[in-house]
């Protein structure tokens, strides 16, 4: 029998003022509800997921900008939860989505950007990650030390989320201030040198019904190769207000990084030339820059069942990086030709308002979940100077020689001078309607409208100036065959503008990229542990690939294929097998492939797009005390399939599969109110792998070697 959600708990909310007595925060942040911290209890039939000791999530929010939940949700959202992040101890997004079924790393640009292909499709300037449902610009979007969780929505998110990739998006969820003084220390020492130090307080400011958050973090690592460093400084103050019917929320975050730019290995007759452990670098290449992002959310009650929400998010990015590119390989001599290339100083900056209404409503004795809204939203980039040099010969991968290529160059005038402006307007419904006892109906529609404007050069040239409206349908339905298992179905598009990449020239004509989305699935929860199998089918219309070519001034040539096909099948499943065991699990099979397209290219696979991947994580709780403390061990595997490396599958990236494991003690009776040691270890077998390529075979990136680190936090 479905476990109809009534008044408030029907929409996952408590009264803001019961949040307050409970000394909680229960903030909604951004396009997504913050999970309510309440004891593990039962909600109509459902366990809550407020138990952050868990790799199950019992609701999310980001399909539907309110906590709904798991069986009730119409399409697939996978969730890495508080728990999993402590065990794992990920350092980039690339490490968090090791577990996600169906997602691989794509072209991460040396491995200083956010890239990922989900169900198929993906790219680093796809717009596809977001913080606390914000869109961010390209680069590293994950903080470690800020992050609560991290929820990924499959298939098409432009219902909500405007114009997107059909594959879906990944939203990180940061941590919010809390009405309980809690503050901690911690720190991490890499086996490669250095780490990281880290600290985080929270609390109530008196009786006021204000509470603060403020992290900062110091890092310092050397690169697991043979030479680099990643450093970044990072402090993130946030404030919270609640009353019986108003809260807010202000969040502010900045980090001055710098990272290490590894274009990784050139591939020659489907091998790579030179070894893992030399780069084929120099020791002047990396990628710097100062980000900056503020958010506020304001919500008010405008009676039990209904409330407004005014979201407000800008995030500002000021870049510059410098490459070592790889040129041309002569097989005959083992000779490499390289060249300087540099973005003086890029400006990136993103933003976001909306302004929701949601309700839950019962009318002619039907009951609703209502959400309705309209947002704005722009994003702008403006390069400054490109710097590029002559080839440079004289370097042999086999016996590496740095420093015969100087970081100086002339200016590129084609990608000098590179500006794009994307603005868009959107109005917005979602109606999740209650049919009897067993039935949901969920659907939903957006206006679109966005317009491009885009160009580059010294002597500037538009490039882009378009501009077009379209309507989004979306229909979800849900039938829940008993209280721990349901059957969905859902219908989605999506609809993003072609944009041209810096450092690349654009070949055809202009369009914007469609897509639609076919899925049914299967969802299961007993309380303990959550399972989901879905059948997709994406269809995507102009899409905007690398051929593989580089034109008169050594830019990348793209162009638009007419029509790409995934089709495939996730399985996933997370949770306590009992009071000691823990598991993750999950495969993907997925089936990516140019349908209509020039005669070279139709038919082939899409390049980095894994067939099979598949991974599993079992962690086991020694149930007696280990030195006065508990004791947590942890291992999993993830098995990557071949991709083709690009458009031509004219070279391919072998399989791989990878281990990590970790251990970790937690004691409340050496310091504060609890102490840990964590040991962590990726890639325990020191698998030699490639995560992804750029496109062609002079950007292939490697896959991380085997690194320890050992962290120690105290709280008190």
């Amino acid at each position: 029998m479905l476990q109809r959600k009534q008044g408030l708990k029907r929409a996952g909310i408590v009264p803001l003022g019961v949040c307050t007595s409970l000394m909680i925060s229960c903030t909604v942040l951004a396009n997504e509800a913050a999970p309510i911290q309440l004891p593990s209890i039962q909600v109509d039939g459902v366990q809550s997921s407020g138990d952050d000791t868990d790799y199950r999530a019992g609701y999310s929010s980001t399909a539907d900008k309110t906590e709904t939940p798991y069986l009730q949700q119409s399409q697939t959202v996978d969730t890495v939860t508080p728990q999993q992040l402590k065990d794992q101890a990920p350092q980039t997004l690339e490490d968090v989505i090791k577990f996600m079924p169906g997602v691989v790393v794509s072209n991460n640009f040396g491995g200083t950007q956010d890239s990922f292909i989900k169900r198929g499709f993906g790219n680093s300037d796809d717009g596809g990650v977001l913080r606390d449902g914000v869109r961010m610009p390209i680069g590293r979007n994950f903080q470690r030390v800020t992050t609560e969780r991290v929820e990924m929505l499959k298939g098409p998110a432009s219902l909500l989320y405007g114009m997107q990739e059909p594959g879906g998006v990944i939203n990180v969820i940061t941590k919010k201030p809390q009405y309980q003084w809690n503050s901690a220390l911690g720190g991490t020492l890499s086996d490669q040198g250095g780490g990281d130090g880290w600290f985080d307080v929270t609390g109530p400011l008196g009786e006021t019904g204000f509470a603060f958050r403020l992290i900062g973090q110091n890092r310092d690592e050397n690169y697991w190769r043979n030479f680099g460093q990643n450093t970044s400084k990072l402090v993130a103050p946030s404030l919270s207000y609640e009353s019986d019917d108003l809260s807010f929320l202000a969040a502010y975050e900045y980090n001055d990084y710098s990272n290490t730019l590894d274009r990784g290995a050139v591939f020659y007759n489907g091998h790579h030339v030179g070894s893992r452990d030399k780069r084929l670098d120099e020791k002047w290449t990396r990628a710097q820059g100062q980000r900056q992002s503020f958010n506020t959310t304001t919500e008010y009650r405008l009676a039990p069942d209904s409330r407004v929400r005014l979201t407000t998010g800008w995030v500002y990015d000021h870049y510059n990086d410098y490459q070592a590119d790889p040129s041309e390989y002569r097989p005959a001599t083992g000779e490499l030709t390289r060249r300087f290339r540099r973005n003086v100083g890029a400006n990136r900056e993103n933003a976001y308002l909306s302004l929701d209404w949601i309700g839950n409503k019962t009318w002619y004795g039907i009951d609703h979940d209502l959400v309705t809204g309209v947002d704005y939203e722009t994003r702008r980039e403006a390069n400054g100077d490109f710097l590029q040099s002559r080839n440079v010969g004289g370097f042999y991968p086999a016996n590496p020689q740095y420093g015969l290529l100087p970081a100086t160059g002339t200016v590129n005038p084609s990608n000098t001078n590179g500006k794009s402006h994307i603005k868009g307007q959107s109005l917005y419904v979602k109606d999740t309607i209650h049919l009897g006892e067993k039935w949901i109906l969920a659907p939903g529609l957006r206006y679109q409208h966005y317009s491009i404007d885009a160009g580059a050069g010294l002597d500037f040239k538009q490039t882009t100036d378009e501009g077009e409206s379209k309507l989004l349908p979306f229909l979800g339905l849900v039938y829940q065959m008993r209280d721990d298992l349901s059957v969905y179905a859902n219908y989605s598009q999506s609809f993003a503008p072609n944009e041209m990449e810096s450092g690349t020239t654009f070949e055809g004509t202009y369009k914007s990229e469609t897509g639609r989305q076919y899925e049914v699935g299967l969802k299961y929860d007993n309380g303990d542990w959550t399972s989901q199998l879905a059948l997709y089918d994406i269809l995507k219309k102009n899409v905007q690939q690398n051929t593989g070519e580089l034109d008169e001034f050594g830019n990348m040539v793209q162009r638009l294929a007419g029509e790409v096909q995934s089709r495939g099948l996730e399985w996933s499943m997370t949770g306590r097998l009992n009071a000691q065991w823990s598991v993750i699990g999950n495969y993907a099979y997925t089936d990516a492939r140019i349908k209509k397209d020039t005669e070279q290219t139709e038919g082939n696979r899409l390049f980095n797009v894994a067939r099979h991947v598949g991974g599993a994580y079992l962690t086991y709780e020694v149930p007696a005390d280990i030195f006065a403390g508990r004791l947590r061990l942890g291992s999993g595997a993830r098995y990557v399939g071949k991709r083709a490396g690009d458009i031509s599958n004219s070279f391919e990236l072998p399989d791989y599969t990878t281990l990590d494991a970790f251990a970790s003690w937690n004691s409340s009776h050496l310091l504060g109110k609890e102490t840990s040691l964590q040991l962590n270890a990726s890639n325990l077998t020191d698998r030699s792998y490639f995560v992804a390529s750029g496109g062609n075979t002079r950007r292939v990136s490697w896959g991380e070697g085997r690194t320890l680190r050992l962290s120690a936090q105290v709280s008190f």
